[in-house]
């Protein structure tokens, strides 16, 4: 499989040059693009949370254990000292960095439920919700954060499954087909996963603003015109 290094460049790329696009077609404004460039990235080293001790499974469970703790510190802001904060704050991230994340560690297997499109659709989702809820983006906003992670986590699992194929060789690795699968082969892992990527997808908001400006053709009539420049090149 690929390496975390071409996980996270080939994402950031891809997800730059969609972001940019956006940009070009009124998708995206300029502070736009840095956000979804950066959930893009983002979606990109997210399958391998499920891998033990790995870089993203540390990077992404310290960054929760950090958004947790600090809504739990300001959700008890003006009822409790400061040192009793500290404490609650304290106790709050360490729960989640290493408690939390020890048994997640435990009770999930790399490229299992992970590395699936049922995960794909619970992460896009989840985003969708979060930035809608808690970060008041707008609908279309919304969905296309969650677009964009979903973009992200498919570029993941597609280099995954493209080195599985040993070109040199001409040979077909024993881990082609474990990244990109429908289900997982836990029957368990699956259900708990469809289940909650159901209860999302009812907690997302309307997705009509979104499908009505990506889909539409009116959408992309500009960029025709905007391919190459018409007065020369760089203006000179």
């Amino acid at each position: 499989m690929a390496n975390f290094k071409t996980h996270l460049s080939v994402a950031a790329g891809l997800s730059g040059v969609l972001a940019t696009g956006c940009l070009a077609v009124g998708l995206a404004t300029p502070r736009d693009v840095w956000l979804y460039f950066t959930l893009g990235t983002l979606g990109g080293i997210l399958p391998d949370i499920d891998a033990n001790n790995s870089i993203p499974g540390r990077m992404l469970f310290s960054f929760f254990a950090l958004v947790v703790a600090f809504s739990t510190l300001f959700s008890r802001a003006g009822v409790y000292s400061i040192v009793e904060l500290t404490l609650l704050w304290l106790v709050t991230y360490v729960t989640v960095r290493y408690v939390i994340f020890q048994l997640f560690a435990r009770f999930t297997v790399h490229r299992g439920v992970f590395h699936s499109v049922t995960a794909v659709a619970f992460f896009g989702f989840l985003t969708t919700c979060l930035t809608y809820y808690f970060f008041a983006l707008s609908e279309r906003d919304a969905w296309m954060t969650g677009l964009f992670v979903s973009f992200g986590y498919l570029i993941h699992l597609g280099l995954d499954e493209m080195y599985s194929i040993d070109l040199t060789g001409r040979r077909v690795k024993r881990s082609f087909g474990t990244a990109i699968k429908i289900i997982s082969p836990s029957l368990s892992a699956t259900i708990v996963l469809t289940l909650a990527t159901l209860a999302v997808f009812f907690l997302t908001p309307s997705a009509e603003p979104f499908t009505q400006a990506v889909f539409s053709a009116n959408t992309y009539k500009q960029i025709k015109g905007q391919l190459l420049p018409k007065a020369g090149w760089f203006n000179l």
